[in-house]
């Protein structure tokens, strides 16, 4: 098993690579609005498989920098798509953390006016590196079968044909907010729960969320596993037991 990230210009896309019977099987995490061809071009030049091994697609949460992209390419793979529960029910969020919405816009607006954020989605390389991004172009026409199938994840429930992944409920960023965690590996997939910071060399709490006390659940939740690599929806993959822990007595100190 393998686990690649293909970096996007919005976020970072996850292929899981498994070898079963001599066949590969592809699990794809996270697809950004737009970027779906990118990361279909990584699949055929850089694994050189054809995108019809891809057996499912998923996400952490439906931000459109992480879900945007999940139907358009599953639709040209024909693979279905494995949601969690949470995902694209507005009712469902609100019943569970009614001021989330507030506290995201809050937060949100704070970090339209740090100067990172203008450097990392407004910056002009940035911006010519995406117009140059590799398309994929093979295939045009959708593979129908199987695409329009959407299957609901709960917390604890895997993907067919992958069964090492399993969906953990991570609230905190938002509600819906999931991470895809292997035991086996130690590895967890994170999405926007937690974001790699390389010049750190530490996973940091992300600056824009809905649900603190839900936050501070999630890292203690997180911080009990065995966890020794981490895969962040935004930022560098760190490799370090003690990072989530490390990150979780920071953010509870935090007033």
């Amino acid at each position: 098993m393998k686990i690649h990230q293909v970096k996007t210009r919005l976020s970072n896309s996850y292929v899981i690579e498994d070898i079963r019977d001599g066949e590969p099987q592809l699990l794809v995490i996270d697809v950004a609005v737009a970027c779906h061809r990118y990361v279909l071009g990584f699949i055929e030049s850089d694994l050189k498989y054809s995108i019809h091994c891809v057996r499912a697609v998923t996400f952490t949460h439906d931000d459109p920098d992480h879900y945007g992209g999940v139907l358009a390419l599953a639709g040209l793979c024909g693979a279905p798509v494995y949601a969690p529960y949470g995902s694209s029910r507005s009712v469902h969020k609100f019943l569970n953390d009614p001021a989330g919405v507030l506290i995201r816009i809050a937060t949100s607006i704070r970090e339209l006016f740090r100067r990172r954020s203008w450097s990392m989605y407004f910056s002009r390389s940035r911006n010519h590196a995406a117009r140059l991004e590799p398309k994929f172009i093979g295939g045009l026409e959708a593979a129908r079968e199987g695409a329009d199938k959407t299957i609901r994840l709960k917390g604890g429930d895997s993907i067919f044909g992958f069964a090492g992944w399993e969906l953990l409920h991570t609230p905190g960023h938002s509600w819906d907010s999931c991470c895809f965690y292997h035991s086996a590996s130690k590895s967890i997939i994170t999405g926007d729960t937690l974001l790699g910071s390389g010049p750190q060399k530490r996973v940091v709490v992300p600056a824009i969320y809905s649900n603190r006390k839900q936050m501070q659940h999630t890292l203690k939740h997180l911080a009990a596993l065995e966890i020794e690599t981490i895969y962040p929806g935004h930022g560098s993959v760190i490799c370090d037991a003690t990072a989530i822990a490390s990150e979780a007595r920071a953010f509870s100190a935090k007033r």
